[in-house]
């Protein structure tokens, strides 16, 4: 870490020794005069420089914090017993140990501003160990991040912070890391607008368009922010990655979009990989929500398309949900890995569907479908889940919801698919809450990883729209006699 100085250069090498914690010695220098900052893990601890208006004594008289003739007779007494200014000032009685630390602190800002107004000269990051400054190791009353800001705003030509804040198309996010993102910091009322603004959807330039300040004001505002960590650009998603997120929104891409539905998985319905973090799921899911939304506005020749626009909304906010939940989208995870190794599977892993067309319904579907249900009562599980994936992705309504009903059942017989089940079901009573099936097989899957009050709910809810449903009044009877079998308090907090 070394070069050559130009207006721009420390805020970003601060920066660098700000959010990569270094210790070591930051030395700068222009013609004759000097300065050196020390910091361990990215915190200043003391400065020094050639600078004679710089020097800790000057600096306290400028700030009205030592009179002249204290600073003469402390000078007077460093000379002969060779201490640092600031021991002979606690010695005589002029500043307590706490005032100290303030004047300290007081002394490397103005050596740094001063620093920061060369214009030329060249600079150095020497690493150390922090056993180097034994010592002299105590962390100043000065933040690192106040320091930068104090960089950025020195910063005059407005050509150089745009360079430096690189790609201004990209959107911006708080930071992820909960140190920097709430660190102590005094912020411009600026500060807080772009803050607020910024959700991971909005590029850098449009939080700065929306900023009632001057362009340059929202631009070295900004630039403050990424600096000190504060906020961070959002990666961009790997190239190999598509899905509803990419492309216009045409009929064409609607189409595609939702006839591949049952083709991707959660991931690739977001445009993502399995490596995707949390920031990037959550911002390209809101950039979804807003494109794919039903009560959104589209454009008039999308209007005979809200039927597939909405099923591909209700898969988003499927995977959305799977992914945004640390234990779920684990279990998710395993349950890829389970479908790629299905060979370590009792049940091949879930196949993919063929190209469909367009949504449509015919007879041949229904004919399709009652074959396919017909497989899984023989026990061609296999067969009957690919079936119902290809007429799921090929039609709408009644037909549509009993294939997935029948993928769901399907993957029921796999006790390490139950989420893919449970995530079909719910997608079913989204569309259509009035599924019967769909009701009693969540019922059933709840049952069968130890959620009864949730099964019973199911069960309910089943006969509640089918009254002779017997299968379901007798898993709710079995319930109710499990519970009145357990024993005192335990039946009560049941009841």
């Amino acid at each position: 870490m070394e070069g050559t100085l130009a207006e721009g250069v420390l805020p970003g090498l601060l920066r660098e020794v700000y959010l990569g914690r270094r210790t070591g010695l930051l030395h700068v220098t222009q013609g004759a005069e000097r300065a050196s900052v020390c910091f361990i893990g990215g915190h200043i601890v003391w400065g020094d420089t050639t600078v004679p208006e710089c020097h800790l004594g000057e600096t306290l008289v400028r700030h009205g914090r030592l009179k002249q003739e204290d600073l003469a007779r402390a000078t007077g007494r460093v000379t002969v017993m060779r201490k640092r200014l600031g021991e002979v000032l606690v010695e005589l009685g002029i500043l307590d140990a706490n005032g100290l630390e303030d004047a300290l602190a007081l002394h490397v800002r103005e050596v740094l501003l001063c620093v920061f107004g060369w214009s030329e000269g060249s600079y150095r990051f020497e690493e150390r160990e922090a056993s180097a400054f034994r010592g002299y190791d105590h962390a100043l009353r000065l933040s690192t991040a106040e320091v930068i800001l104090d960089a950025v705003w020195s910063v005059q030509d407005p050509d150089v912070l745009r360079y430096a804040l690189g790609d201004i198309d990209r959107p911006m996010i708080l930071s992820t890391d909960p140190l920097l993102r709430f660190q102590k910091v005094t912020l411009t009322p600026t500060d807080g607008f772009l803050l607020s603004r910024l959700d991971g959807v909005a590029t850098a330039r449009e939080v700065m368009a929306m900023a009632p300040v001057s362009p340059e004001e929202a631009l070295r505002s900004l630039f403050g922010l990424l600096s000190i960590g504060m906020v961070e650009p959002l990666p961009p998603r790997p190239a190999a990655a598509s899905g509803p997120a990419s492309g216009a929104l045409t009929p064409e891409a609607v189409l595609e979009a939702h006839q591949s539905l049952a083709a991707r998985d959660h991931f690739e319905i977001l445009g993502l990989t399995p490596e995707a973090t949390d920031a990037q799921v959550k911002a390209v899911y809101v950039h979804l929500v807003r494109r794919f939304h039903p009560d959104v506005h589209h454009e008039p020749g999308l209007a005979h398309l809200r039927a597939p626009i909405a099923a591909i909304f209700d898969r988003i906010l499927t995977a959305y949900k799977v992914l945004s939940d640390p234990q779920s989208r684990a279990r998710y995870e395993s349950t890829l890995i389970v479908a790629r190794l299905g060979s370590q599977s009792d049940v091949a892993p879930p196949p993919e569907p063929a190209p469909a067309s367009a949504p449509t319904t015919s007879p041949s579907h229904e004919e399709a479908l009652q074959q396919a249900e017909e497989g899984f009562g023989r026990g061609e599980y296999w067969v009957a889940l690919q079936r119902s994936q290809e007429i799921a992705a090929d039609t709408q309504g009644r037909i549509r919801q009993r294939a997935r009903v029948l993928m769901a059942r399907c993957y029921l017989k796999n006790e390490k698919w139950r989420s893919l089940a449970e995530e079909e079901l719910k997608g079913v009573l989204r569309e259509d809450p009035q599924q019967v099936d769909a009701y009693f097989l969540l019922g059933g899957l709840y049952k069968d990883v130890g959620l009864p009050s949730r099964a019973a709910a199911m069960f309910r809810k089943a006969l509640e729209l089918k009254p002779k449903h017997t299968a379901a009044a007798a898993e709710l009877e079995a319930l109710g006699a499990e519970e009145s079998a357990k024993p005192g308090l335990l039946r009560k907090f049941f009841s």
